[in-house]
């Protein structure tokens, strides 16, 4: 992360160690959120101050460093004693505990809002604040409530895909479109009629979180598309889907509604739950150069707004709010939360479940895929009875023998 001018660093804030404990950091490949943590990281170091990685979950076999441009950072296994701690949103309880008797200071850096996930499994990311500890979220829509410090990630495989989509005029939408859908985190649910009639099977795919297996592979098939639909309501992909000039659809709503109105950079357009206003984006467009001239404004005030984050954090300013406070203003959105069920268990989708049948070839497409789904069951049913006939026969035979 690079600024446009030099950032003046207290010396109280450069005396002190950062440790960044992240789950799985050497998963930033394909997590958005685990990136902005280790770059935040890098940046620091290049700051010249001392930081060092912990793996959150202490119970994943242990390796020394990350690859690149990741493979400078400091792998640590253990808590130093009296460092500054930035915890990410989920954190394995013997590393909460380890952690909270040793730092200095505690600040957790929230991407997912607290208890998004549950409070129990692999994903869990619900906790309570101790006092003392303070609390700060990446993006408004995490919480409109507590401070923001929004880290925008450099998408260095989507350049040059950024630079075609500037290039290229907009296409004129046409009665069939070309469709990309998404489940991400959450749940496929049939696409609104709307705009189904708009779209056919053989023009559309669907992305999950491991296929395509890379980024580059992903942004090739996203650049092709006419729209997204994103089932996952707090996702990157859908920034990264507009800064390519293409149009996303959630078909979900937030509980913190207004958050769009102090995002840090410009959503206009991602669109939540409005399908109304999502067709009239659709046929008319958004500012696409506007949200490029925002992402390119918030990566050059990165380092500022880091260096903004450890004041808050780990400065000598004011008290943090009582823990209590904080604590039960996340209680309270704990019900909305649980309506969204997140995360998703399932593996393995299908477009089917998303788009109908709307052409010959697909309904029998369609049929032929169900005969095969229930062959296999009606075969076995079909030589059972034959096996019971044929028993029943044997026993007649022996009955009354010829």
């Amino acid at each position: 992360m690079t600024a446009s001018h030099p950032v003046e660093i207290p010396i109280s804030l450069r005396k002190k160690h950062y440790s960044f404990l992240i789950s799985g950091p050497e998963g930033f490949g394909k997590s958005n959120g685990i990136r902005v943590l280790l770059d935040a990281a890098l940046s620091l170091q290049s700051l010249g101050l001392q930081v060092d990685i912990i793996p959150a979950n202490a119970s994943i076999p242990s390796y020394t460093h990350l690859l690149e441009p990741y493979a400078n950072l400091t792998i640590r296994w253990d808590i130093l004693p009296g460092c500054c701690a930035i915890l990410s949103d989920t954190v394995c309880k013997e590393r909460l505990l380890e952690v909270r008797a040793r730092a200095a200071q505690i600040c957790h850096y929230t991407m997912a809002p607290n208890g998004l996930f549950g409070s129990e499994g692999l994903w869990s990311n619900r906790f309570w604040l101790h006092p003392g500890e303070k609390q700060a979220v990446y993006c408004p829509q995490t919480s409109t409530e507590l401070p923001t410090f929004y880290l925008q990630t450099h998408f260095a495989d989507l350049e040059p895909w950024i630079e075609a989509a500037c290039l290229q005029p907009r296409r004129r939408p046409s009665r069939h479109l070309r469709a990309s859908f998404y489940p991400g985190k959450s749940h496929l649910t049939r696409a609104p009629d709307e705009l189904c009639v708009r779209l056919r099977r053989s023009r559309c795919n669907l992305f999950t979180r491991s296929r395509p297996a890379t980024k580059p592979a992903l942004y090739q098939e996203l650049a092709s598309s006419d729209l997204l639909i994103c089932y996952d309501p707090i996702t990157s992909l859908a920034h990264e889907a507009t800064l390519l000039g293409i149009p996303v659809f959630i078909p979900v709503s937030w509980d913190e509604a207004d958050f769009k109105h102090s995002f840090p950079v410009r959503l206009d357009g991602i669109v939540w739950n409005d399908l109304p206003a999502f067709l009239n984006i659709l046929d008319n467009g958004f500012d696409h150069q506007a949200v490029l001239d925002s992402y390119r404004t918030a990566l050059a005030s990165n380092t500022q707004t880091l260096v903004d984050l450890l004041r808050f954090a780990f400065g000598d300013g004011a008290p943090p709010p009582a823990a209590e406070q904080i604590n039960a203003y996340w209680d309270a959105r704990q019900s909305f939360f649980t309506t969204l069920q997140l995360p998703s268990t399932v593996t393995e989708w299908s477009i089917k479940e998303v788009l109908p049948a709307s052409t010959p070839s697909e309904i029998l497409r369609d049929l032929l895929g169900t005969c095969r789904k229930h062959l296999p069951s009606l075969t076995y049913r079909l030589s059972c009875r034959c096996r019971s006939i044929a028993r029943r026969l044997r026993f007649l035979r022996r009955l009354y023998p010829r």
